[in-house]
């Protein structure tokens, strides 16, 4: 007969090492007052403290209160019969923490395992990040490019009909566009960090240079003229939508101005504005603000001030226009 100490001790050893190498996280065993009744491994990985010094201390003499109160609800539901599963922020860490109902000589206690996940989720929101804004692109793709093509077509057909070089000007103008267009979009779905392409940029050009890239009609662009530093691509874009969202919801005799501000400039139209309870909306991915935009201009728009470090403020015109500020912009050399 093998003797009964040969029989439990591997038994125990194998606990031992589970606790003690149990992989970057705690295991711990909390009682019906919330209070650590066994802790391993001897030294915890996330502090390097002894396991020691937390028996016997409640939650709320080990955490700070916010941290606490956050454990508490979570850990009383356990003593209830209840298993847990939930993240947890404390010390600039992510911890996920995993509980399950137990009795200690008929004595509901809790067993708790925490282990750091900070990597794991900063990863999966960089991978949510990146698919967000490759669906955004493909949306800024479809938005930005139509009218630009419209254009070159329609100039391609005027050619055809009068043999006019002066359209095949226009057509090569246009591509061009286009072209800086693509790059300018691609940059700003890459990356949120401004590259080398910052330069003295004026005001009136760029904002004459986007009018003539969009179906005007009869509407009216009036410009302050300042000089500024931007991304002189991307602020053409971002002009681009705001012209074409203010002739949108403005019709055909919109009026829209352009002009400084102390740090900054502001662009404005005499259209019907945008309502004081979904501005704060506006700018997220698939807004549509009704007139049949697809909800990406004003995405495209808060991208692009973003890409600059300025801030976008979108307020109401005197006549109940809307009126986009954009401040904390560098003035030119």
């Amino acid at each position: 007969m093998r003797d009964s100490t040969s029989q439990t001790s591997p038994s125990q050893s194998a606990i031992e090492a589970l606790v003690q190498n149990f992989p970057n996280g705690v295991l711990v065993l909390f009682d019906g007052d919330l209070r650590y009744r066994a802790v391993g491994p001897d030294v915890l990985p996330f502090s390097n403290a002894k396991a020691t010094e937390l028996i016997g201390r409640s939650i709320h003499e080990l955490f700070p209160e916010q941290t606490a109160r956050r454990l508490e609800p979570e850990l009383r539901a356990t003593l209830q019969g209840n298993a847990r599963s939930f993240d947890i922020e404390y010390d600039d860490r992510i911890h996920h923490i995993e509980t399950k109902p137990t009795k200690v000589d008929g004595e509901a206690y809790g067993v708790l395992a925490t282990q750091d996940v900070t990597q794991e989720r900063e990863t999966a929101d960089s991978l949510q990040e990146q698919n967000e804004r490759l669906d955004q692109f493909a949306s800024m793709v479809s938005h930005d490019l139509q009218n630009p093509l419209s254009i070159a077509t329609g100039h391609l057909q005027l050619y055809q009909e009068t043999g006019d070089p002066d359209h095949l000007t226009k057509v090569e103008e246009t591509l061009t566009r286009l072209d800086e267009l693509t790059q300018d979009l691609l940059t700003l779905v890459q990356s949120n960090e401004m590259t080398d392409t910052i330069e003295n940029v004026s005001l009136n050009a760029v904002a004459h240079d986007a009018w003539e890239m969009i179906e005007t009609r009869s509407a009216t662009l009036t410009v302050s003229d300042h000089s500024m530093k931007a991304d002189r691509g991307q602020l053409q874009a971002l002009f681009e939508n705001l012209f074409r969202n203010a002739i949108g919801h403005g019709g055909n005799e919109v009026t829209v101005r352009v002009g400084p501000l102390e740090d900054g400039f502001y662009i404005e139209d005499t259209g019907t504005g945008i309502p004081e309870e979904k501005r704060e909306t506006v700018f997220e991915h698939g807004f549509s603000t009704g007139y049949g935009g697809n909800g990406v201009g004003l995405t495209i728009v808060s991208r692009i001030a973003n890409h600059h470090s300025w801030s976008v403020e979108l307020t109401e015109e005197e006549s109940g226009g809307a009126r986009f500020e954009f401040t904390g912009v560098d003035l030119a050399d």
